[in-house]
């Protein structure tokens, strides 16, 4: 059989591995070429506030992107479900993207579509008093633990040096802006900052 040859010979073997990744790293390069505006944000794409990238944090703390994703593929069961597909360009400023890594939960793309923070604050508290049988955690310590506004500004700083348009007032205020606020109000900014996908990939080329 065919792939018993393959099997015996690691140099063939070998080869042919580098040449099946690079035809994908060439796949994935070609067309940022072709399309450069690809590769930037849109104009009036706005970094996560300060407030946002703290939830940012708290998100992957509580580990949220193990259930849940960021991202609607370009499937007809995924976009019937959960609306336009994402695009790259909608979280250009998003370090590091949280896209997700199962979708046991629905995905949260586009929440702000979906749900207000009343509703999302009654949901995280206790998830069955709005879906019943839902097996996600509650999360009622989001609501008693508050923000320190500790390392935030070197992160804004960080995230600046990558290309982020933050100013540098707001790099200052950011400690001052975001202490004594409450996790759970954090969190729920960052869910609901991010923009449908829809908003921008309607200009998209």
């Amino acid at each position: 059989m065919r792939h018993v040859l393959l099997e015996r010979h690691a140099g063939l073997m070998t080869a042919l591995c580098l040449l099946t990744m690079s035809l994908g790293a060439l796949a994935q390069l070609v067309p940022l070429g072709a399309h450069p505006s690809l590769a930037s944000a849109p104009e009036d794409l706005k970094p996560l506030s300060a407030l946002a990238l703290e939830g940012q944090r708290i998100y992957q703390r509580e580990g949220c992107q193990q259930c849940h994703t960021r991202m609607v593929r370009d499937l007809p069961g995924d976009t019937a479900r959960h609306g336009d597909a994402t695009i790259a360009r909608a979280r250009y400023y998003d370090r590091p993207s949280l896209w997700g890594v199962e979708r046991w939960g629905t995905d949260l793309s586009q929440l702000p579509a979906q749900h207000d923070d009343a509703w999302q604050r009654l949901h995280l508290n206790d998830p069955r008093s709005q879906v019943p049988g839902s097996a996600m955690p509650a999360y009622p310590w989001l609501f008693e633990r508050a923000l320190s506004g500790e390392g935030i500004a070197a992160r804004m700083r960080a995230l600046q040096g990558l290309g982020a348009p933050y100013a540098e007032d707001e790099i200052l205020a950011a400690p001052n802006d975001v202490r004594g606020t409450a996790e759970i109000t954090a969190l729920l900014a960052y869910l609901q900052q991010a923009a449908p996908a829809s908003d921008i990939a309607s200009r998209d080329p």
